[in-house]
């Protein structure tokens, strides 16, 4: 399966075309938030570089988010645009399963993506499966509840770096120096192709939760984020 990859979460982005697990290009976007300008060219060279006609792409897979909320649409709208007219099914994946995908931990993984303000879009799994709803939580909630848990984990992600000093001491905490803290648009469509099940052409919308903040401003601390663990 041939699956091209599309990535505009973040300021950067890129693309990439892959046949099953093999990159055959990759392509990054050379200016920040310059994705409505770069992104079609972008595609249309990576694709010439591979010596694949649009034709020939099985699957398109795109990155959902959470990210930035207009790169987030520019990228949906051009995925949704190049299946629709070429008549390929698309596939979207969030960057929550992005990063829990990049490391080979079964126990529980904590993946906090950097937002801003000190703010993380964040979500707790266990192996592959998630433990609630993925919200939005400041650097202290995060701390608290990781330590109020007092269980192992493993914190990747965007926002891992930022999270390392002030969870420092924390005997039951891990972090991996091993790129995790970012993915690339091969991964995309990799993940893409892995769970792929049907055609989102006209389902599909972003993962995205900067809404919560407004609500979160206007409640009491303690209510702002709501655990539905199992586990």
């Amino acid at each position: 399966m041939i699956t091209l990859g599309i990535d505009t979460s973040a300021s950067g982005g890129g693309v990439a075309v892959c046949r099953d697990d093999e990159t055959l290009t990759e392509a990054m976007i050379a200016s920040p938030l310059q994705h409505a300008e770069e992104l079609l060219p972008l595609i249309e060279r990576a694709l010439g570089e591979c010596k694949v006609g649009i034709q020939a792409i099985d699957l398109v897979g795109v990155n959902t988010g959470p990210g930035s909320f207009t790169g987030l649409r520019i990228g949906l709208a051009t995925a949704k645009g190049i299946c629709q007219a070429a008549g390929i099914p698309l596939a979207g994946v969030d960057s929550w399963t992005l990063y829990r995908e990049q490391t080979a931990a079964d126990g529980r993984v904590c993946v906090a993506i950097e937002n801003r303000r000190d703010l993380y879009y964040a979500q707790w799994f266990i192996g592959d499966r998630p433990l609630q709803s993925a919200g939005v939580m400041s650097g202290d909630e995060i701390v608290e509840r990781v330590r109020a848990d007092g269980k192992r984990v493993l914190v990747v992600g965007s926002g891992a770096k930022k999270l390392r000093d002030r969870l420092k001491g924390s005997p039951f905490v891990q972090f991996v120096d091993d790129g995790t803290d970012r993915f690339a648009a091969a991964a995309v469509a990799k993940l893409a192709m892995k769970r792929f099940s049907h055609d989102q052409l006209y389902d599909l919308e972003p993962a995205y939760v900067e809404p919560v903040l407004a609500r979160m401003s206007k409640q009491p601390r303690s209510k702002r984020t709501v655990y539905q663990e199992d586990s």
